[in-house]
């Protein structure tokens, strides 16, 4: 039995690796609407992970066919690139190629420990997840416990992630229950519901912990309280649809009425689970319902029916892939043969069974005569080396007294060399200090002409926003106000008269002409709410039918200095007028995120693009652009390519510039 339970649990985690049942054609349709309607490039590949994931359950081949549709769109973007690394490594586990899974695992770890993002830490949370279902199917029980304790449950905490803690407690407690810790398989699968409850879980992650529970009552003979447990199963909607745990259900209910010694109870839930399985294309779990009613028909004394199906075991791959299983197999087959009358089959499988046994202790006998092998060798090896040691001293004492007698008749000679050789070192290293210190001087000066043209940029950038800062006052206070005052004065004339409106119509016209250049040269919005509120403004007034525009933020602060705000918005206020202007888009998106003093501005469209390495299509927006950039130390960077559509990328170091204008404010 104790094979049995392990077997079991290794189903377990299998289909916790996706979170909908294969029969969820729902989840699938809506699935398949958002990766249709998808805008960028990062809710694309999204889409297609899941519904990955929704597959790899049933086919790999659409589980893969869907990811090599979006893996371009992740080329040059590390964290999606580790994410569809880890959808491969997820594909190579359902398939049982357990040692590509691992290497395709690591390599996801390797891109993902260089990022410090919840979303990064929840990704390795899972990855290391994988792993250590991987090392528990190899029979590596305290090394999965081991990951699952100081990878995953620290991961997950860091990622702040709803279901993944939950998922982890309730790893622990199965592997409790492979240990027959059955006490502590509870505590661990209650605190596993008990958090699913608290975040909000779907009722199909709570069934497989009662179930397991209630698996665990009956390890214990406390049947009542396993029937608790089902009764509560029993009692959820989900559980009379047949979902990925349908079949645990099932095992469970055999082992209860195996239990209370019912056994054709036990037998129909057994059938009921072993149809199920088959239905989900469940192996595992059909393997060991396989094994739990040869247990049950053993228990009945059918040993003809019981026999057959411990024949029809030996045969399954995925059974007596675990070595624990081949053991218990040949050992059921002896007391079977036994039962039958058959004592010579009997007798020769119980000496297969023995053979096996001790080939694997004399594995690990084997290993531990190695080792002391090793330390003997090591051994050996010190002594012959302390014999080297020792003639290598007595050579070295040899030498000393040949050397001294050597020495004496070269230190004239040498006293000689030293000073012709100190003469060249001396001309050799003024030389150098000369050439260093034209380098140095040479690298002065290159200093001080970027710093000048640094400030020259920046006063030039000032000195532009000041001066559209007073046009702005002097059209909209000035020559506003002087049309204003005309259309006033026009609309007093108490003469009716159709040109005297249509007058009156162009003054109005005009007035608003002059407030829209006023307030596109010194937008009021982004002075009184903030560069966010500004930029959603510019993208709403510059969008057409033709054209749609998207603009999207993420944690941008409201404490950032003046100047950095209109930089921003000049930056991105050029870039649309750029697309508006050349690329005859459909769509363009705007996305602005701040992390700490970093800003980050990125403008795609799917216009007609251009070939950037001819240097006329560098006009003086984009000069325009990279010089606000510099200003804040930051860069830009421009993608494109005739018929593919522009991308601009722009970070900015906004704590360069703050710390500047602190400077200015204490002088």
């Amino acid at each position: 039995m104790r094979t049995t339970l392990l077997f079991l649990c290794c189903v377990f985690f299998t289909t916790v690796l996706k979170a909908q049942s294969p029969t969820d054609k729902r989840y699938l349709d809506s699935l398949e609407s958002v990766f249709a309607r998808a805008r960028t490039d990062s809710e694309k590949i999204r889409a297609a992970v899941l519904i990955s994931s929704y597959w790899v359950y049933t086919d790999t081949v659409k589980a893969m066919a869907i990811i090599d549709k979006v893996e371009p769109l992740a080329k040059g973007k590390p964290y999606y690139e580790g994410l569809l690394i880890s959808v491969r490594a997820n594909a190579s586990v359902f398939v049982d190629d357990f040692e590509k899974g691992q290497q395709r695992l690591m390599a996801a770890e390797r891109i993902f420990e260089k990022q410090e993002t919840p979303e990064a830490y929840g990704q390795r949370a899972r990855l290391w997840y994988n792993y250590a279902f991987i090392e528990q199917r190899q029979g590596h029980d305290k090394e999965f416990l081991r990951i699952i304790l100081e990878r995953c449950i620290p991961y997950g905490e860091k990622s702040k992630e709803n279901g993944l803690l939950s998922q982890y407690y309730s790893a622990v407690g199965v592997a409790f229950m492979n240990e027959r810790e059955y006490d502590k398989a509870i505590q661990y699968q209650q605190k596993a519901i008990d958090r699913y409850k608290e975040e909000g879980q779907k009722d199909d992650f709570i069934i497989w912990n009662y179930l397991r529970m209630a698996t665990c009552y009956i390890y214990k003979k406390d049947l009542p309280k396993a029937k608790q447990n089902l009764d509560i199963v029993s009692a959820m909607p989900e559980s009379k649809e047949e979902r990925s745990y349908t079949s645990l259900y099932y095992t469970t209910y055999a082992q209860y009425y195996g239990g209370m010694k019912q056994f054709d109870a036990a037998l129909q839930a057994i059938d009921a689970g072993m149809k199920a399985a088959q239905h989900l294309n469940q192996g595992h779990r059909y393997s060991a319902l396989l094994y739990q009613k040869y247990s049950l028909l053993k228990d009945m004394k059918r040993y003809r029916e019981a026999k057959a199906i411990l024949v029809t075991l030996s045969t399954d791959q995925t059974f007596i892939g675990h070595e624990k299983n081949q053991l218990t197999l040949k050992k059921e087959m002896a007391e079977i043969m036994a039962s039958l009358g058959d004592y010579k089959g009997a007798y020769e499988m119980m000496m297969a069974h023995k053979e096996q046994n001790d080939s694997v202790n004399n594995q690990v006998v084997r290993r531990q005569v190695e080792e002391l092998e090793i330390q003997y060798r090591n051994a050996e090896h010190e002594k012959k080396i302390a014999v080297l040691e020792s003639e290598k001293k007595e050579a070295a004492a040899r030498a000393r007294n040949q050397a001294l007698f050597n020495w004496l008749l070269s230190t004239v000679a040498l006293i000689l060399l030293i000073l012709a050789a100190f003469s060249w070192l001396f001309y050799r290293n003024q030389k150098k200090l000369s050439a260093q210190e034209e380098v140095n001087h040479r690298q002065q000066v290159k200093e001080m002409q970027q710093q000048q043209q640094l400030v020259a940029t920046e006063a030039m950038l000032e000195g532009a926003e000041r001066e559209r800062r007073r046009v702005a006052r002097e059209l909209h206070d000035g020559l506003g106000g002087l049309l204003s005052g005309i259309r006033i004065k026009l609309s007093g004339v108490s003469r009716s008269d159709e040109e005297l409106d249509k007058i009156i119509h162009q003054v109005d016209n005009a007035v608003s002409e002059v407030r829209r250049i006023a307030h596109n040269m010194m937008p009021e919005t982004l002075a009184r709410f903030g560069v966010e509120t500004a930029l959603q403004e510019l993208c709403d007034s510059l969008q057409t039918p033709q054209t749609v525009i998207h603009f999207e933020a993420f944690d941008i602060r409201k404490d950032m200095p003046v100047s950095a705000q209109l930089a921003i918005y000049r930056i991105v206020q050029e870039a649309l007028s750029n697309a508006l202007r050349y690329a005859d888009a459909k769509n363009i998106v705007v996305q602005c995120s701040q992390n700490g003093h970093t800003f980050f501005i990125t403008v795609e469209d799917d216009g007609k693009g251009f070939d950037p390495r001819r240097p006329q299509r560098i006009g003086i927006g984009l000069t325009s652009m990279e010089n606000r950039a510099r200003y804040l130390n930051g860069r830009l960077e421009l993608d494109s390519q005739p018929g593919a559509g522009t991308t601009i990328h722009v970070e900015l170091d906004l704590e360069t510039k703050s710390r500047e204008i602190n400077t200015l404010q204490e002088v």
